[in-house]
């Protein structure tokens, strides 16, 4: 009798134990995901894009098969979404990160997001004012803490994941930092995604004299929506499917204007705006094109 009861008392240790290993587990993976936004992370077989909604600001992140691009970053105060965004994702490094042109509603958060994620290649206009100090100060970190870092140069081509992505212009020279602005072309399973900056008509001009293929599905908007872009020769040889317009709400400029509103619709682009509509992401599987929105 001893014997069963000693032999009863070890089979309900065991249990016990095994019970509380399974519950430790559990807890534990609840917490990881409680640090990660409550978000499981990303599958690698994942290819997206996604435009956040940072205010008066551009800011996008590819994401493709583990690997990670970023296009501008916005102001510094939109360092915390984008923070946010990429934790949620699980992404822990920026496999490429590229920067339009230097003004600091696409530079601005470039510091404190070089502090907080190793970037492995930084692309970025020459810096021609030294009193920009996002720029500075971002390049400056990015590179002690291991970047490779690369002058804009018209036709540098990379991929990430699944994307190729290709720099169609280089403009470093030009005084006025709008008129510096790269354009980006994205492409996957022939979807191609085109990234303005701030470009205006007339560095649009300047890329269609270069008689450079832009035809896009996918079209970031210049200028937040300014009539100062978006010009009608330019949208005629982009034809975008979807137009994607990265704008604060309610702000000073009254962007996006009429006339560029009325100028995608005529060319017959679906308008999307981050003010109105959020954070704006394309999935792309098995060579479908699928659209939400965080609003």
């Amino acid at each position: 009798m001893n014997n069963y009861k000693n032999q009863k008392r070890r089979n309900t240790l065991i249990v016990c134990t095994v019970v509380g290993i399974v519950i430790f587990a559990v807890l534990l993976c609840f917490s990881q995901n409680a640090l990660l936004g409550g978000t499981a992370q990303l599958s690698h077989e994942a290819d997206f894009i996604e435009f956040l909604d940072v205010g008066q600001g551009d800011c996008a992140i590819i994401y493709s098969n583990g690997y990670c691009a970023v296009i501008d970053v916005g102001e510094p105060e939109a360092a915390p979404t984008l923070n946010k965004a990429l934790r949620d994702y699980g992404i822990e490094e920026i496999d490429a990160l590229i920067i339009s042109h230097l003004h600091s509603d696409h530079v601005g958060a470039l510091p404190e997001i070089a502090e907080l994620y190793p970037i492995q290649n930084l692309f970025m206009p020459k810096i021609l004012n030294k009193s920009i100090i996002a720029a500075k100060t971002g390049k400056e970190t990015a590179v002690q803490n291991g970047a490779a870092f690369y002058e804009i140069d018209q036709g540098t081509n990379f991929k990430i994941g699944e994307f190729e992505i290709t720099i169609l212009s280089d403009y470093n020279e030009s005084a006025e930092e709008n008129h510096r602005s790269v354009f980006v072309m994205a492409e996957i399973d022939g979807t191609k995604i085109l990234f303005t900056g701030d470009a205006e008509i007339k560095t649009e001009n300047k890329l269609l004299d270069e008689n450079i293929n832009i035809d896009c599905d996918i079209l970031k908007v210049g200028h937040h929506g300014s009539n100062t872009s978006s010009g009608e020769c330019f949208l005629s040889e982009a034809t975008p499917e979807y137009a994607v317009i990265s704008v604060g709400e309610d702000n000073s400029y009254l962007h996006p204007h009429t006339e560029t509103l009325n100028a995608l619709k005529k060319y017959g682009a679906k308008t999307f705006r981050t003010d109105k509509n959020g954070d704006v992401t394309f999935d792309f599987t098995d060579n479908e094109v699928k659209l939400k929105t965080e609003k």
